[in-house]
C-alpha cells in the first residue's frame, strides 16, 4: 500500500513542529526504543529501512517526550508538593496530538495508546508513593508501562498506509511487558536507590524475599499467554513470531529462573548459559 504520508508532508513548515520541546538527553535515550521499532515491527510489515528513516524524526520525537514525561514524573514523586503526576503527560499529551492532527494522524487507536501511557504514569506514582498496593494494580502498570511502544507501533502502521491487525498486537505484547520486566532486574538497585519505579521492587512490597518467585509465575503466565496468541496465526506466519520470541529467550535465559531472577536484582549476577 502507499504510505498515508509523503516525505514532503513530513517537511511540513507549519509552527508546531518548528518550535525547540525537547532535550538531547531524552533524545539519545529515545533512540534505543526507536531501534527496538525498527527491528521488531518494519519486518512485520514489510517497512523497508530508508521508508523507516523518514518516519523516524516523528517518532523519535514522541518516544522523547516520553522520556521528558518519565524525567518530570520521577522528580515529582520526589518532591510531593509539585505538580500532580499527570500533569507532565498531560502537557506533552497536548503537544503531542497537535503533530498528530498537522500530520493526518488522530487515529482513534493512537489516540487510546497515548492515553493508556497516561494511565500508567499516573498508577506508577501511586505504587511508589505507597506501602499498600495490590497485585491487580502492579500487572496493570505493567501492562500499561510499554504503551509508548504500543503508540510507535501504532503510528507507524499507519504511516506506512499498512492495515491495523490487533492480532499482531496482542501476539507482541508478552515480549514488550517482559522486557520491561528485564530491564527493571538489571536495574533494580539504582532505582531504589533514586526512588524510581520498578517491577521488582513493587513485588518486594507484595511479597518480601519470596518476590522472585511470584515474578517467575508471572513470567510463565505471558509465556503461556503467547502461546496461546501464538495457535491464532497462519502457519505461515507463526514462524516469524516463534522466531522472534526465541530470540528474546536466548538472550534472556535468565528469566527462566526465579533465583536467576533473584540473583541479577538483588546481586548484579547475569547468567545467559
Amino acid at each position: 500500500m502507499t504510505p498515508l504520508i509523503s516525505i514532503e508532508r513530513l517537511k511540513s513548515k507549519q509552527t508546531i513542529n518548528r518550535i525547540p520541546y525537547i532535550s538531547y538527553h531524552s533524545l539519545f535515550k529515545a533512540i534505543s526504543v526507536i531501534h527496538v521499532s525498527l527491528r521488531l515491527y518494519c519486518p512485520i510489515y514489510n517497512i523497508s529501512d530508508d521508508e523507516f528513516l523518514e518516519f523516524s524524526p516523528l517518532l523519535a520525537f514522541i518516544e522523547s517526550s516520553v522520556y521528558e514525561t518519565d524525567i518530570e514524573t520521577e522528580n515529582n514523586q520526589k518532591n510531593s508538593n509539585l505538580s500532580p503526576p499527570l500533569a507532565p503527560w498531560e502537557n506533552r499529551k497536548i503537544i503531542i496530538q497537535s503533530f498528530l492532527k498537522e500530520f493526518n494522524l488522530e487515529h482513534p487507536k493512537i489516540l487510546e495508546q497515548i492515553d493508556n501511557l497516561g494511565e500508567y504514569f499516573e498508577l506508577e506514582s501511586q505504587l511508589v508513593a505507597s506501602e499498600k498496593i495490590t497485585l491487580e494494580d502492579v500487572i496493570r502498570a505493567s501492562e500499561l508501562r510499554s504503551s509508548d511502544l504500543r503508540i510507535i507501533h501504532t503510528i507507524l502502521v499507519h504511516m506506512s498506509g499498512k492495515s491495523y491487525r490487533a492480532e499482531i498486537f496482542e501476539i507482541l505484547s508478552p515480549t514488550e511487558i517482559l522486557s520491561e520486566f528485564q530491564d527493571d532486574f538489571c536495574s533494580y538497585k539504582r532505582d531504589v536507590a533514586a526512588g524510581n519505579y520498578n517491577t521488582y521492587w513493587m513485588f518486594q512490597k507484595l511479597y518480601g524475599e519470596e518476590a522472585h518467585h511470584y515474578l517467575k509465575a508471572e513470567i510463565d503466565r505471558y509465556k503461556n499467554l503467547f502461546e496461546e496468541k501464538l495457535k491464532l496465526f497462519p502457519e505461515e506466519e507463526q514462524e516469524r513470531y516463534t522466531k522472534k520470541w526465541s530470540r528474546f529467550w536466548k538472550r534472556y535465559s535468565y528469566l527462566s529462573s526465579a533465583e536467576l531472577i533473584r540473583q541479577v536484582a538483588l546481586e548484579g549476577v547475569e547468567n545467559n548459559e
